[in-house]
């Protein structure tokens, strides 16, 4: 019979030691789950510290940007130095600019030959280029028209060729267009900081670009005609006013000039009365 109390008290015990277990547990998840609350800031450290950030921020800020500057200032230093080392020296041009018969300081309107060969630029206009061309067929009379430009002129050649046809009283037909590339060497003169070293000399590559275009099957021989007769008549009004003015040189009586004499070295009488 004792056995048999012992046996029920402790079956009265166990519900209640399993509740106190699982209150037990409970709670201890409720404790790992929550968080500890943060320790109250005052105001005045929250900006205290973001001024410091600021701070911070501005001089490496400022350290960067002084780098930076730093760097492209020497860049731009050393670029200038090599700028003003070196020193490019002119091309060779495809043909001369001016034939070897006209004289070079002369106005173009009194050149008469080698009109239809034209070095293309970036300083003249587009405008300029199209009345000089549309000259050259009309006026001077050539049938083909030889233009060449290099490096930064080739844009400027290629609108000129695409706007040039259309402006021309022929047929499209007979206009014939030819263009071809190609490259030259052009020579740099580098000059040392040392004035005892040798000046040295670098070569480089620059793109061409040639463009002919023709009329028909591209006949001179009235250009040249007509260049011989603006020879001809040139050379007529030069010897003209010449020999008119030996003639008059001669047919005039020269002309007598008497010097007269000072009136310091006059001698004046004086007269008593």
């Amino acid at each position: 019979m004792p056995n048999h109390g012992k046996r029920k008290h402790d079956s009265e015990g166990e519900p209640s030691k399993r509740v106190k277990m699982i209150a037990a547990s409970g709670n201890a998840a409720k404790e790992s789950t929550t968080v500890k609350p943060a320790p109250d800031l005052n105001t005045k450290d929250v900006q205290n510290a973001d001024n410091r950030r600021e701070k911070s921020d501005k001089k490496l800020a400022q350290e960067k940007g002084s780098t930076l500057a730093n760097d492209g200032s020497s860049k731009d230093k050393s670029s200038e130095r090599n700028k003003s080392n070196r020193r490019k020296l002119a091309p060779v041009r495809p043909f001369p600019t001016v034939p070897t018969s006209v004289s070079a300081t002369g106005p173009r309107s009194a050149h008469t030959e080698g009109k239809n060969y034209i070095c293309i630029t970036r300083k003249t206009k587009l405008g300029a280029y199209l009345r000089r061309c549309k000259n050259v067929f009309l006026k001077d009379g050539y049938k083909t028209l030889h233009m060449s430009a290099m490096g930064a002129a080739i844009p400027h050649l290629a609108l000129l060729t695409l706007s040039l046809p259309p402006i021309l009283p022929f047929p499209p037909d007979e206009v014939h267009t030819s263009i071809t590339t190609g490259s030259v060497e052009v020579h740099d003169e580098v000059i040392p900081e040392d004035e005892d070293e040798d000046i040295d000399y670098q070569t480089r590559t620059k793109s061409t670009l040639n463009v002919v275009i023709k009329i028909g099957d591209g006949d001179e021989q009235q250009a040249v005609e007509k260049v011989k007769k603006v020879q001809k008549k040139a050379q007529k009004q030069r010897k003209g006013p010449e020999a008119k003015g030996r003639i008059q040189q001669t047919d005039k009586p020269e002309q007598i000039v008497l010097q007269e004499p000072e009136q310091d070295d006059m001698d004046f009488d004086r007269v008593i009365f």
